[in-house]
């Protein structure tokens, strides 16, 4: 492999290792300090393929100081439906990244 090949996949890698650690960051955080919140599943999508399922759950709720915010919710569950109240937590930070209080 040449070395403008093996620099690609290094970089790759870095990138990829930043978006984990900073997701397991947000989900830390939202677990120790998020705030709790009552939503509602808004919509459900599904961003897969012609031969594949990729659902991605939308919840709206409103926030401490009564921002109504559409967000997706990070752990989702595949009993969920469109229309149903949920509770969750969201970082006052990130709010547009919720997670469900199971």
């Amino acid at each position: 492999m040449e070395i403008k090949g093996i620099l690609a996949w290094t970089f790759l890698l870095m990138v990829c290792g930043v978006v984990i650690l900073f997701s397991r960051k947000l989900k830390k955080e939202i677990e120790q300090n998020g705030i709790e919140a009552k939503g509602v599943i808004s919509r459900i999508e599904d961003k897969g393929g012609p031969d594949e399922i990729d659902l991605q759950y939308y919840v709206r709720y409103r926030t401490e100081d009564g921002e109504t915010i559409e967000g997706l919710l990070s752990n989702p569950t595949s009993d969920l439906q469109v229309g149903q109240p949920v509770d969750l937590k969201y970082h006052p930070k990130y709010k547009a990244n919720a997670r469900l209080i199971r």
